[in-house]
């Protein structure tokens, strides 16, 4: 099941502050072809939007992320229908909606035809890679048309900004990184709960990942009630395990550790950061020697309900996202999991970090109207209903708290009783991993099925040497990264 698959339950509207219009400047009219689904959005078909003289067009490009779900489409148009009806700054928004998995050819060849639009998105990192140099730097319509960027954490600002494009977008939907828990698995086995602040201890010493991995084998038990620190525990009948990193791939488990890029500051030479051996190393340990962690043959079973460990109430603890809480359960009366919580990531040498997923906006550099595409795209954002159906946390500071009611509301009847310390999410928005789990790389998706194969490697044979894995990952990357080079 794909990660970006499964998104947040759906929840009461959030309410978000609308921003007053800015006033109009003079602009070109649109009259690009628009692409719009069929019924079970299949092939697209190519439509013309009329725009009435004096009414600037800006045409919004949808399916490089979110936004082809049917209840997405009805709330896209519903919002469109509105804005329309009711700006003051003359604008005119048509929509063009193209399935997710032709979205980047078409947005690519728009582009090079010269035919860009003006608002793309939602969209998450990894759904930008390959358009670098060609989003708008949002600075100055972000100091000109006095865009509050003092309503989002410092951080989530930064988590936008490219080295080499400038601010190409402005937060808006998150998913930060953070553990799961059981409590039910922790309290059965008096162990504590675990920090829910970054920088607080755990029972008197540092939340590290040294911390993590003594809770892990306390909570790792085999079939006769052992656990994993007990004479006789027997890891060829584990029946909990007592961490597991489900649904990440390489760069999502080891940013836990901390940030880092497989790829060095000139854009072409492959690295393995040292922090990320270590993490490696650590979670190697965790499954070869400590039997901590599941590996790929457990992951995929019935006692981990085959690949959805977090649901199985086998797995005590979880490295997890805000778009994977729908996948624990659906109901009380199935759920395996009764009680459960958050807790911030541990720490590496005193830094915490975790990979974030994050949802944004952008403005294509090429746009012939940017002033009227950012005032439209500000709307878009502002949108409370348009939040609720994409699913995801509001980036925006003063909006989290009534989204997270709403999440309890949610969530009561699926976890009767159950508290869920919501401000974790806070905290560890302001540790998202730079540069992003989900960064551009040359050659990506070449060197992603070179990294994620020596990521399952790890997890399904024993005995390796990581150092020597890692060294032989670099060399096979940097041929990845050579064979961009030499076709340019």
């Amino acid at each position: 099941m794909g990660k970006r698959g499964l998104r947040l339950i759906s929840l009461a509207a959030i309410p978000v502050l609308v921003f007053s219009a800015c006033s109009s400047t003079a602009a070109t009219q649109s009259t690009a072809p628009v692409v719009t689904p069929t019924a079970g959005m299949s092939t697209p078909v190519a439509s013309t939007p009329v725009t009435p003289p004096g009414v600037v067009g800006i045409r919004w490009f949808i399916g490089l992320g979110s936004g082809t779900q049917p209840s997405q489409i009805a709330a896209q148009k519903s919002f469109i229908a509105d804005y329309n009806a009711n700006n003051k700054d003359n604008i005119k928004i048509t929509d063009e909606i193209v399935p997710n998995a032709n979205a980047y050819d078409v947005l690519k060849t728009e582009i090079a035809a010269g035919n860009a639009p003006d608002i793309i998105g939602p969209v998450g990192v990894k759904g930008r890679n390959g358009f670098e140099g060609l989003f708008l730097d949002l600075t100055s319509e972000i100091a000109t048309q006095n865009f509050p960027v003092a309503a989002y954490d410092p951080t989530l600002i930064s988590f936008f900004k490219s080295a080499t494009d400038g601010q190409v977008g402005l937060p808006y939907d998150i998913f930060p990184g953070y553990i799961w828990y059981n409590k039910d698995t922790f309290s059965k086995y008096g162990v504590a709960p675990l920090p829910v602040k970054v920088g607080d201890q755990y029972q008197g010493k540092t939340w590290d990942w040294t911390a993590l991995q003594t809770v892990a084998q306390q909570l790792t038990i085999d079939k006769t009630g052992k656990n994993s620190t007990q004479a006789g525990f027997d890891p060829n009948n584990i029946v909990k395990y007592g961490i597991d990193f489900q649904w990440a791939d390489g760069r999502r488990m080891v940013s836990d550790f901390g940030a880092g890029s497989f790829v060095a500051d000139d854009g072409v030479t492959a690295q393995i950061p040292d922090v990320w051996t270590a993490g490696f190393s650590w979670y190697y340990n965790a499954i070869w020697k400590l039997h901590i962690a599941p590996n790929g043959t457990a992951e995929a079973s019935t006692l981990l309900g085959a690949g959805n460990s977090q649901s199985s109430g086998n797995v005590a603890m979880n490295a997890a996202w805000g778009w994977s809480i729908s996948s624990i359960a659906s109901d009380a009366k199935t759920s395996k999991v009764k009680a459960w919580d958050m807790a911030v990531v541990p720490s590496v040498n005193g830094v915490t970090t975790a990979g974030m997923d994050a949802d944004t906006f952008t403005i294509a550099k090429a746009s012939k109207n940017p002033d009227q595409a950012f005032k439209a795209m500000v709307a878009i954002m502002a949108d409370p209903t348009l939040m609720k159906v994409y699913g995801g946390e509001p980036a925006k500071t003063a909006d989290q708290a009534a989204y997270f009611t709403a999440f309890d509301a949610t969530l009561a009847p699926i976890f009767p009783g159950n508290k869920v310390t919501w401000s974790v999410l806070g905290e560890m928005q302001k540790h998202a991993a730079v540069p992003s789990i989900e960064a551009n790389m040359p050659n990506f998706t070449q060197a992603s099925n070179d990294y994620g194969a020596f990521y399952t490697k790890l997890q399904n044979k024993s005995g390796l040497d990581v150092t020597a894995e890692l060294s032989a990952l670099k060399v096979t990357l940097q041929k990845d990264f050579d064979a961009v080079k030499s076709l340019g």
